[in-house]
């Protein structure tokens, strides 16, 4: 019998790792958050500034009125500043509110990207243990059967084995994308009563039967090709010996 060892394929370990373009949008983000932090600190100086010249603006209104007087030219400097502090104000929040509405956009793709990517790796690794399963029983089953028979019934055996897989009900396939390739082609082999010692776990190696390659079969028939041809030749030589011994 001829056998294989069985691999399983490695887990993605790049899921959770940021592409360049990936890390350069975080860096852009941290950037907006700082740059928004600042702008939000300098509304906030703004709209003290802002107050404080408000009061002392309402101060020097009151007293010209009380005074009976127009505004003086200190009072016109204090609501042209009033005017300046409250133009500032608005500037910076509209600014920092459409810095912080960029960044939270880009903050929402980059975090959209991170789950794209981490389940697209993880589908990759499922397809790759999947295709590890089905190859080896499909090993074994060749190995086990003629190729008539195996061309006639492997496309229903895949489809028999991937139904057994993604049965959620069944106990001995729960959870066998956590398990080795090799006892899950184990159990699948019982379960479409193919030989037991089909895939078996040889030390801390599963190994599944296979068929031979075709440069095997090359060899196998090239040597039975020369022992038919020795064997001819060495029955060959004893007649000839056998009839120079009996001519007279």
């Amino acid at each position: 019998m001829l056998y294989r060892s069985l691999e399983d394929p490695a887990p993605p370990i790049d899921a959770d790792v940021d592409t360049a373009a990936m890390a350069e949008t975080a860096a852009a983000v941290e950037r907006a958050a700082w740059h928004v932090k600042i702008l939000g600190e300098a509304a906030e100086i703004s709209l003290t500034m802002m107050r404080s010249l408000g009061e002392l603006a309402i101060a020097r209104v009151e007293a010209a009125k009380a005074e009976g007087r127009g505004l003086a030219p200190d009072d016109d400097l204090t609501l042209a500043a009033l005017g300046k502090a409250t133009q500032t104000l608005r500037r910076t929040v509209a600014l920092r509110d459409k810095l912080d509405a960029q960044a939270s956009a880009r903050r929402e793709g980059l975090l959209a990207e991170r789950v794209r990517r981490r389940a697209e790796r993880a589908a990759g690794h499922v397809s790759a243990k999947t295709d590890a399963v089905l190859d080896g029983l499909a090993d074994a089953y060749a190995a086990d059967t003629s190729d008539a028979e195996y061309n006639d019934h492997i496309d229903n055996l895949m489809a028999d084995a991937r139904e057994y897989l993604g049965d959620a009900d069944a106990d001995e396939f729960r959870g066998w994308l956590d398990r080795p390739v090799g006892e899950t082609v184990a159990r699948l082999c019982a379960a479409v009563d193919l030989d037991p010692d089909s895939c078996a776990l040889v030390g801390e190696t599963w190994r599944v039967r296979r068929p031979p390659r075709d440069f095997e079969l090359f060899l196998e028939r090239r040597d039975r090709e020369i022992a038919a041809a020795s064997t001819a030749s060495g029955e060959g030589a004893v007649a000839e010996r056998v009839g120079v011994g009996l001519s007279p």
